[in-house]
């Protein structure tokens, strides 16, 4: 039998925790209120910014779709998965993110990874690609970089750090892919969009954008802050797991780039294709978006309120004005602790440790939700503040 020695020695080096979430009385709770093992806590690390995973449309329509339609695919769209339903909603994507087509996949992970290894494809484009991507991009999409393509990172968000390589290899023969976020969710910060598409059109490169954080909080009608720029971006992926409250992901794009890669992405090609209520919830998220402008402006005013009180305590909170807050504490361990005297506050802080940040940089992040209240807020600054002191 093969030795584990190796994976014991890393979990000793690398223990992580995990939080071990309770559903006995799920029920009677909000959509921001968890239970872990029998303490009820205020949920600061959700990345369901409207709160929609219950929301009453979209548990409907789950359970409509599935009374109707059944439970699973049950194989890939390109065997007998394919249906009216996500042509559909594929059809209302690519109307609302302003583009000529749109993709449903599976996680946004699978879809970073296996389209960026669809479009590095060295047969298809004649030479191996070179790939500008931001140093603090998601692992989803470095992973798949660094397999398919010479990879160069410029310093976060520093994009004449990005200009400098452009120059570079201007007139180089391999073709240029620029990847970014529009909204990083470790620091919550944004990048230069209209920089950065300009630098994409100068120089004539491949601009993939991972707008997954921004989707439901930002841009016109809450459709992520990459549909304001629509026309200059070749590809938007997006989730449905986040501020949608569902599952799976997207990719708007063209009609060629749709057609390609239906038939080369081999995360659409052998997964199965996603689940009949989950296509229901998906429906019923993508009507409700345009609807929520109060929501949004909600998490607006706590945002500002928030990075308010962080200024005014002397707490590192980075350069970030979104809905995604972190704690920047540096050392792993003291965040730990920090983490676990939250939760005697009641709060669920959930620590950002090496190698998700660099090393001296562990944060806990603090993600804010349209279903948080003013007690929510107010019992998370004071909780904040009484561990800070405790240092």
């Amino acid at each position: 039998m093969f030795q584990e020695k190796y994976y014991q020695t890393f979990l000793r080096e690398n223990p992580y925790p995990r939080q071990l979430i309770s559903y006995e009385n799920n029920a009677e709770l909000s959509v921001v209120e968890i239970y872990l093992g029998e303490k009820k806590l205020i949920n600061f690390s959700s990345s369901d910014y409207l709160g929609l995973s219950k929301h009453p449309l979209l548990i409907e329509r789950s359970q409509e779709y599935a009374r109707n339609f059944g439970i699973g695919s049950c194989s890939s769209r390109l065997v007998v998965g394919h249906s009216e339903l996500f042509q559909s909603l594929e059809n209302k994507l690519a109307i609302v993110l302003k583009k000529p087509a749109a993709l449903i996949l599976g996680t946004g992970y699978q879809t970073n990874f296996t389209v960026l290894e669809a479009l590095l494809d060295k047969k298809v484009l004649g030479h191996r690609p070179i790939v500008f991507c931001d140093k603090w991009c998601h692992s989803s999409l470095i992973s798949s970089v660094r397999q398919f393509a010479d990879m160069h990172r410029f310093r976060h968000n520093d994009l004449n750090h990005l200009q400098e390589f452009l120059d570079v290899y201007s007139n180089s023969l391999q073709p240029k892919f620029i990847i970014i976020e529009s909204l990083y969710s470790m620091d919550g910060d944004h990048i230069n969009m209209e920089q950065v598409t300009q630098l994409a059109k100068q120089f004539n490169a491949f601009l993939y954008v991972d707008d997954a954080h921004s989707v439901g909080m930002e841009g016109p009608e809450g459709w992520g802050y990459a549909s304001s720029y629509s026309d200059q971006i070749d590809i938007i992926m997006g989730t449905f797991s986040k501020g949608l409250g569902s599952f799976g992901s997207y990719i708007a794009c063209s009609e060629t780039l749709k057609d390609y890669l239906v038939n080369k992405c081999k995360g659409l090609i052998y997964s199965t294709a996603l689940p009949m209520p989950v296509l229901g919830a998906i429906s019923a998220a993508i009507d409700l978006v345009p609807t929520l402008q109060e929501s949004r402006t909600k998490v607006r005013d706590y945002t500002k309120k928030i990075l308010t009180f962080f200024q005014e305590n002397h707490l590192n909170c980075g350069s970030g004005e979104s809905h995604i807050i972190p704690w920047i504490i540096g050392d792993s361990d003291k965040t730990l602790y920090a983490s676990e005297l939250l939760k005697e506050e009641g709060i669920l802080g959930v620590t950002i440790r090496p190698p998700s940040v660099p090393l001296g940089k562990s944060r806990i992040r603090f993600c804010l939700s349209a279903a948080h209240e003013d007690e929510h807020i107010e019992q998370l600054m004071k909780a904040i503040l009484k561990v800070a002191r405790r240092y």
